[in-house]
């Protein structure tokens, strides 16, 4: 009977800590500042330019749209506040530069400070561009078209 009362103990305080643990995540994700994030790239000069900040799109998944000219010249860019602050400057998770296709998902890094993503549109068009901080590792970056 103590191991059956032991169990079940065990498995309430399982629950109680778990679900205090998924608020904690929570509430430490909305803390970040990720809502102070903007598209930032050689369209922009690399400013912080207000039609490019991100809004939250989905839990945790913050977004922009831009016009983009299909010329065969990449668009370099990384997501970062106005003061490239650490933890918020994000580029890509690697030593190198990468080329994003259209709906691949790309590991960032937030702490990089030189490592950009690279985008050549095949077409002329309207495109999101897409940070997601859910989920556990390293936030995804993904671009659609939309028109």
């Amino acid at each position: 009977m103590n191991n059956i009362r032991s169990c079940i103990s065990s498995v309430l305080l399982l629950l109680v800590f778990s679900g205090c643990a998924t608020n904690v995540i929570e509430e430490f994700a909305k803390d970040e500042g990720y809502d102070k994030l903007y598209l930032r790239g050689v369209f922009s000069w690399w400013e912080a330019d207000e039609q490019y900040k991100l809004k939250e799109v989905a839990d945790q998944v913050y977004a922009t749209r831009i016009d983009l000219i299909a010329d065969g010249q990449p668009y370099d860019f990384k997501f970062a506040d106005e003061n490239w602050t650490p933890g918020l400057n994000c580029g890509y998770a690697s030593n190198a530069n990468i080329v994003v296709k259209l709906g691949s998902r790309n590991k960032a890094n937030c702490e990089s400070t030189d490592n950009n993503f690279i985008f050549t549109p095949t077409e002329t068009g309207t495109f999101e561009f897409s940070i997601d901080f859910g989920g556990f590792g390293s936030p995804k970056v993904s671009i659609k078209k939309i028109q």
